[in-house]
């Protein structure tokens, strides 16, 4: 991490107790998953973290950059996450605990940093609220996950405090070179940092400063286009599988196709008012009551980190997705601007005007809200969390332990892919996309077809493609194939977990594609020793 220079001092009380609530946290997660899985293993309670070992395991033994031994797929929308793991496993050997590793390092780093942004720049009070925030926004959920969303929530605190530090000081050239890094490492991060570094790069170059505007953009973007060159010429996209996939952009009628993203993505996207508003009005409080007297040039002039943060959280909401995690880093930097700026709100002055007392209710209620928006996060999170490894172990853990036991060197078609991929010597094909680029290839190129239109030939392609490429069985949800799975398909068995937070169906179903085969999977299935958890139907009779 960056050196934070700072105010000599000892750690303050505040912040030792702070880190010491942060790790009882974090450690009762760790340890309730230890305690749930059988076997005494951890087991991560997402199963993407699966999906970048398998990728740094093959980018390590092999040096393609994908899901399957020998093929490049770019499964992975975190450059730099994945490299990381690839970086661990190349100097210590493989080791499932190094996701919780980075996680927990990128924690604790994270609560530093919010820290050292209130003492370096604000006063006791803003310290005290400001380090309250990493529990609303999450930062210890995310800790325990293993994704890369707290490096990405770590450089986004760096980024602003650095952009605060370089307004401070002029944009001096030391100071400008750490903002430089952190751009850099925000730009492989996560391709949302896009948003990020766009708005910052316009914002320079609105206030004339050119050198400093196209190196942001260079630094931020640099990363991506390497990546991007990389991926066309191994067969790939310039963007991940991931991002194609999920993200939103225009096509088409493209007019039409605008007002369709902006639709889906603000007007009518009840987690973009839910996550947002309160924030929104906060600031457009603090702005209003700064600066109803001056130009807008003042506001961009001063309020860079506001514009920033505020853009970002807009073109994320039109482009990329504002649910499941992906905007816990939004949420962080919300946390910190609102509590930046609550200085001339919280304590109401008897001498105060009516409009300004106004204002204080309307912040201070907004303020509230926003962190009852926190509260209710922690707590829609902590039962997801409580159960969440468990129905890993139960579901993807499982699958990928009876296909090592009976199909390695095998081609198996699957929907969920980390666990599989990283715990079973199979190849697969995600009828998803996300670790078959050819699968993304035909979504891409058909992107724009009504859903009836686009079902039929998905299905059609899919079922011919595994025909041709002579799949040995598949193990799906059967309502994510499109247009249901093949009637000369024949299920063998289902596996039903109970009360399951964060699979994306409770039951999958193994297929064969003939009687032999089924014949085989059968017998196979009656000899693996399944969870007892799991609930099992033998579908198929002899």
């Amino acid at each position: 991490m960056i050196f934070l220079c700072g105010k000599e001092e000892c750690m303050p009380k505040k912040l030792f107790y702070y880190l010491l609530i942060f790790t009882l946290a974090i450690a009762f997660y760790f340890i309730h998953s230890f305690y749930i899985v059988k076997g005494n293993v951890f087991v991560y309670p997402l199963d993407d973290v699966y999906i970048h070992l398998a990728i740094a395991k093959n980018f390590v033994q092999s040096g393609f950059w994908g899901t399957n031994v020998g093929h490049f797929d770019s499964a992975s929308s975190s450059i730099l996450y994945t490299l990381i793991l690839s970086f661990l496993i190349k100097i210590f050997g493989d080791n499932v605990y190094y996701p919780m590793l980075v996680n927990i390092v990128a924690g604790y780093s994270t609560v530093y940093c919010i820290y050292r942004y209130f003492v370096d720049f604000y006063s006791l009070r803003e310290v005290k609220f400001g380090m309250m925030i990493s529990i609303f926004c999450l930062l210890f959920t995310m800790v325990f996950f293993g994704m890369e969303q707290s490096l990405h929530m770590l450089l986004s605190v760096l980024a602003i405090y650095f952009i605060k530090q370089n307004e401070k000081h002029g944009y001096r050239n030391k100071d400008f070179i750490k903002l430089l890094v952190v751009i850099l490492f925000l730009g492989m991060i996560r391709f949302e940092s896009m948003f990020f570094v766009t708005t910052f790069s316009v914002l320079l170059f609105i206030n004339k400063r050119i050198k400093e505007g196209f190196s942001i953009l260079t630094a931020g973007f640099l990363p991506i286009l390497i990546f991007g060159c990389i991926s066309i010429e191994n067969g790939g996209y310039f963007f991940p599988n991931s991002v194609l996939i999920k993200g939103n952009y225009p096509e088409g009628n493209i007019f039409l196709s605008i007002w369709v993203i902006f639709k889906r993505g603000i007007l009518t996207n009840i987690s973009f008012y839910k996550l947002f508003l309160f924030p929104f009005i906060c600031i457009g409080i603090y702005l209003f009551s700064r600066y109803k007297n001056k130009s807008i040039k003042e506001i961009f002039k001063n309020e860079t980190i506001i514009i920033v943060v505020v853009s970002t959280a807009l073109m994320q909401s039109l482009f990329g997705m504002i649910r499941h995690r992906y905007e816990n880093y939004l949420l962080l930097m919300f946390f910190i601007i609102v509590v930046s700026v609550s200085h001339d709100f919280i304590k109401p002055k008897l001498q105060d005007s009516l409009k300004k007392k106004v204002q204080q209710i309307l912040f201070l209620g907004s303020f509230a809200a926003f962190g009852g928006l926190g509260c209710y996060l922690v707590w829609y999170f902590h039962f997801i969390s409580i159960i969440a490894s468990k129905n890993i172990q139960e579901q993807q853990v499982e699958m990928s332990r009876f296909l090592n036991d009976y199909y390695q060197g095998e081609k198996v078609v699957a929907n969920d892919i980390g666990a599989i991929s990283y715990f079973s010597n199979v190849k697969i094909l995600d009828i998803i996309g996300l670790g078959s680029t050819d699968v993304t290839r035909f979504f891409v190129n058909n992107k724009n077809r009504d859903e009836v239109q686009f079902n039929n030939s998905f299905h059609i392609f899919l079922t011919q493609y595994i025909k041709n490429n002579k799949y040995k069985i598949a193990v799906i949800y059967p309502d994510w194939y499109p247009d249901k799975p093949p009637k000369h398909w024949i299920p063998v068995a289902s596996w039903k977990i109970e009360n399951n937070m964060v699979a994306a169906r409770d039951k999958v179903v193994w297929y064969a594609f003939d009687r032999n085969a089924a014949d085989n999977l059968r017998e196979n299935i009656k000899k693996f020793k399944l969870n007892k958890n799991v609930k099992q139907d033998i579908i198929y009779k002899k």
